[in-house]
């Protein structure tokens, strides 16, 4: 009877996902407009708009001032509009690694992504000069850095046959530790105070950074990656089956999960270089859309694109008015939800045998 009851509460009717993606669209909406509107200096929504469409359509307002075209137009639409992305790419890379390893843990990060990008920026900041000053050459350390990591995961966990998700997640806790350690020995030996402030603000995630000329990798990144593993959701619903199950239907899983390494890694890496390591949001999200529509790949990838956007936006929202004008680490406030909707997968498993 039990098991009966849990199929029962695991349908989803057909039009839950209609319904869900309209609220979801209109929220999007709405939320863009918050993010703007919302912040120490106030701002009212028809002044958001006047820029908006001075920018876009031409349509000039007398009574702008230069300071709100400035807040509104070069601060935090560009702000916005990365969190979007970026929340969207991880969520979607979340749930394609969750999906390749077949371990319900599993996020973004778990291939030493973020331990690789620390380690990088930690590097530049304690080699000062140049390297500390320049936004973009500090972004560059960083996406290295993630991409150098990911490459001795790769390396150390595909030894051999199609080399299994276990072995994978196992070579990327070993390559995290090696670097998370060597981002505490640039601590140890930064030359100041203000150095150790910088790399621990830049572990803990921010979107401060966030402007016309940083935001258009990262964003390209994340839509592309996200688009590419949207048309495989296919192949991952077979995946989900077991590896033998899907080699047997005619799927290559050595390819997919190469294929999914690289994009994931991709994402991943262009995220992290602009915005820190931003914790959590590729490993609740497609929980949360799981629960919600199913486990169908063609509804989890597209569906977490679009909450894990609207989640990371609210939570940079948070951060920056929560003690308003000091701004704190998005990273905090997407820690502070993602522990307790930890807690709770747990309590589900245990009480339905399920996440």
């Amino acid at each position: 009877m039990k098991t009966v009851q849990m199929r029962k509460q695991t349908k989803r009717p057909v039009w839950t996902a209609g319904i869900l993606l309209a609220v979801l669209l209109a929220l999007f909406f709405f939320s863009v407009l918050g993010g703007i509107l919302l912040g120490s200096a106030e701002l009212t929504a028809q002044t958001v708009l006047d820029v908006i469409r001075m920018k876009l359509f031409g349509v000039q307002e007398l009574q702008l001032q230069r300071s709100a075209i400035s807040i509104v137009w070069e601060l935090r639409l560009p702000r916005v509009l990365l969190a979007l992305a970026a929340g969207g790419g991880l969520a979607v890379a979340g749930a394609a690694m969750q999906a390749v390893t077949q371990n319900v843990m599993a996020d973004p990060y778990i291939l030493g992504a973020s331990s690789g990008a620390s380690a990088a920026v930690a590097f530049a900041f304690v080699l000062g000069g140049v390297f500390s000053r320049s936004g973009a050459l500090m972004s560059a350390m960083a996406f290295a850095g993630a991409m150098l990591a990911l490459l001795l995961v790769y390396s150390v966990g595909m030894v051999g046959s199609a080399g299994s998700g276990s072995r994978l997640v196992l070579a990327g806790m070993a390559i995290s530790v090696i670097l998370t350690a060597a981002t505490q020995f640039f601590i140890s030996i930064a030359p100041d105070t203000y150095t150790v402030r910088n790399i621990t603000a830049w572990t803990m995630g921010s979107l401060g950074s966030a402007r016309w000329n940083t935001i258009g990798f990262p964003c390209l990144a994340a839509l592309s990656g996200s688009l590419v593993l949207m048309l495989m959701a296919r192949a991952y619903n077979l995946l989900s089956q077991g590896d033998e199950t899907a080699v047997s239907l005619g799927l290559d899983v050595k390819v997919l999960k190469r294929l999914t390494i690289v994009v994931v890694s991709f994402i991943t890496g262009a995220v992290v270089s602009v915005g820190g390591v931003i914790g959590f949001i590729g490993f609740i999200i497609p929980h949360v859309v799981r629960i919600l529509l199913g486990s169908d790949h063609r509804r989890v990838f597209p569906f977490s694109f679009l909450i894990g956007g609207l989640f990371l936006m609210w939570m940079d929202v948070l951060a920056r008015t929560a003690i308003a004008p000091k701004e704190l680490p998005v990273g905090i406030f997407t820690a502070f939800c993602g522990g307790p909707f930890f807690i709770w997968l747990l309590y589900r498993k245990n009480r339905y045998g399920k996440m």
